[in-house]
């Protein structure tokens, strides 16, 4: 693929900000790829503008450590430059930055120049950019930012009990917000909380089409609704005709040859085709089909949003019995090294090692953080929030296979923060494995190949978080496979992509730690903020490539 340069500057420039700022689409980050991939020019300006972003970056995060740490804090020694990347080759730079000769001036002489350095960096790049036409039509005050985080959804699957999705259709996943589109329950109940305000209970089996935050269309199924008065003129479509809401608790059973509408507070107009509008009131109910019929309303046929507390409570806690035993039976696996549970003693400032045959990996010790709820009621977690939250482990042995798996809730991503630790060795030491979330939401499992000359393999997975899926519990893992060649992805127990191995590599894990990063030991100065915020509630390694089939397994529970 080859880019015209006169014709394509705009488009360039587009996905050279949307990488940095971490809104790329997938097809767009293949297209970049391959414009990197064919074209000298594009290339050298990719590096012009790394280099501009890397050093405005280094210089942000040097003024805002100065300010939290205090004017009277003198780093000593050189300082880590930020991380520079390349598309085309997913090498990245960690090394210290001989440039930084500030540190040995005075804190005004060192802060002023920064910002000068900052300025002519801004003014080189500016000129190296290409730019828009003069006569270019200014964009409205009223638009949203290109490169401004967008969403479609229009509700969230806010609860469920034993809940099959039909697999021909993209499941939705608890807690996290749904665009329109098509949902069909197999078996259980889903209750669905629309943005509009109005809560649809829905009983399987069953078929709905989200369109927008204040209506759906139910093709088949069991429905039950309450639609506040913020969500006055939620409707709700079916085959027989629509209802429109006017601030009420209303029961729809589409199952039947014969479908009704039951009303059990308020008031809600029926609209069919060739027959008048209808209202029932509180207490009331109609058959759908014709002749018109009027029934009297009858709740204990539907499940309502109160009746599911109890279920959904009782559903949790055997979700985590189920968890408790199957997590046992892991632990006496050969393969485990290391298992973290998260189920110490409330207080604890250690994290038990519970792997049967991983005797000669200490417990790790926890750095700030804090104890929450994890998975489910009883199940307990770590919450990382500040620069300082961090679990150290020491993982001695070499490993040419292995299989790093977490559960993790990410709460953020910063576009000023490059990575967020999930698992990382200190410093850059030959073997040493980097696993960590990008700033736009990829998963990288960099493998450091030689420390000097520094040369580290990145294997760098499609965007796995975007705004929707913060706060969500999420089932990470990565396999390193020699045996096979290739590094694979997996998000949720399914394989999200694999990469053919670049060179055959031993792994020496060493000093690392969990959601953090040290630079190396003892280590004075300034260096790139590594630290992730969110939760995690359990974290495996296996000395052994897992298969597709275990890995969906391990997530399972």
């Amino acid at each position: 693929m080859t880019m015209n340069p006169a014709s394509n500057e705009q488009d360039l420039h587009h996905l050279f900000t949307a990488k940095a700022d971490g809104t790329i689409a997938p097809e767009e980050h293949e297209r970049l790829c391959a414009v990197l991939k064919d074209s000298a020019n594009a290339r050298q300006q990719w590096f012009a503008f790394q280099d501009a972003e890397a050093a405005l970056l280094a210089w942000s995060q040097r003024e805002s450590l100065r300010r939290d740490e205090g004017a009277g804090l003198h780093p000593r020694g050189s300082e880590l430059g930020e991380t520079k990347r390349d598309p085309a080759n997913h090498a990245h730079d960690e090394s210290p930055n001989p440039r930084d000769s500030l540190a040995l001036l005075p804190q005004f002489l060192r802060y002023f120049g920064a910002v000068a350095a900052g300025i002519v960096i801004s003014l080189i790049a500016w000129g190296l950019w290409p730019k828009q036409a003069e006569h270019a039509t200014p964009r409205s005050s009223n638009m949203a930012a290109r490169d401004e985080a967008t969403t479609s959804s229009v509700a969230m699957l806010s609860r469920g009990v034993n809940m099959e999705w039909d697999r021909t259709l993209a499941a939705p996943v608890l807690h996290a917000p749904l665009p329109p589109g098509v949902l069909r329950l197999q078996k259980g109940v889903a209750e669905i909380e629309f943005f509009q305000g109005a809560r649809l209970c829905i009983e399987g089996p069953a078929e709905i089409r989200l369109i927008s935050a204040g209506e759906a269309f139910c093709r088949y199924g069991r429905f039950s609704a309450h639609v506040p008065s913020q969500a006055r003129g939620f409707r709700l479509g079916t085959p027989k005709g629509d209802i429109v809401d006017l601030g009420t608790d209303f029961g729809l059973d589409l199952n039947d040859t014969s479908p009704e509408l039951h009303v059990f507070k308020g008031e809600v107009e029926l609209h069919q085709p060739r027959m008048e509008m209808r209202k029932l009131t509180t207490g009331t109910a109609a058959g759908l089909g014709q002749p018109a019929q009027t029934l009297v309303a009858n709740a204990a046929a539907f499940t309502f949003s109160h009746d599911l507390d109890e279920r959904v409570t009782t559903s949790r806690r055997e979700a985590f019995g189920r968890w408790q035993t199957a997590s046992a039976r892991w632990n006496d696996d050969a393969g485990i090294r290391l298992h973290l549970e998260f189920q110490d003693e409330e207080g604890a400032r250690s994290l038990r090692n519970v792997a049967a045959h991983g005797a000669d990996i200490a417990a790790g010790t926890i750095v700030g953080c804090n104890w929450t709820e994890g998975r489910w009621p009883g199940k307990r977690a770590l919450q990382f929030r500040s620069m300082s939250d961090r679990v150290r482990l020491n993982i001695p042995g070499e490993y040419s296979q292995f299989t790093l798996a977490a559960w993790v809730q990410l709460h953020s991503l910063s576009t000023r923060q490059s990575q967020s630790s999930l698992c990382m060795s200190e410093g850059i030491e030959a073997g040493g494995i980097h696993w960590q979330i990008l700033y736009d939401g990829s998963v990288c499992l960099g493998i450091v190949v030689s420390a000097h000359p520094k040369l580290v393999d990145d294997y760098i997975s499609p965007v796995v978080f975007t705004p929707e899926r913060f706060g969500q519990w999420m089932h990470l893992a990565a396999v390193l496979d020699n045996a096979g060649q290739e590094v694979r992805f997996y998000v949720n127990g399914e394989l999200l992509s694999r990469h053919a191995l670049r060179r055959p590599v031993q792994v020496s894990p060493g000093m690392a730690e969990l959601c953090n990063w040290m630079p190396f030991p003892n280590y004075h100065g300034q260096h790139p903020v590594r630290n992730f915020v969110g939760c995690m509630d359990e974290f495996t390694l296996f000395a052994r490539s897992l298969s597709d089939a275990e890995v969906h397994q391990l997530a399972a529970w």
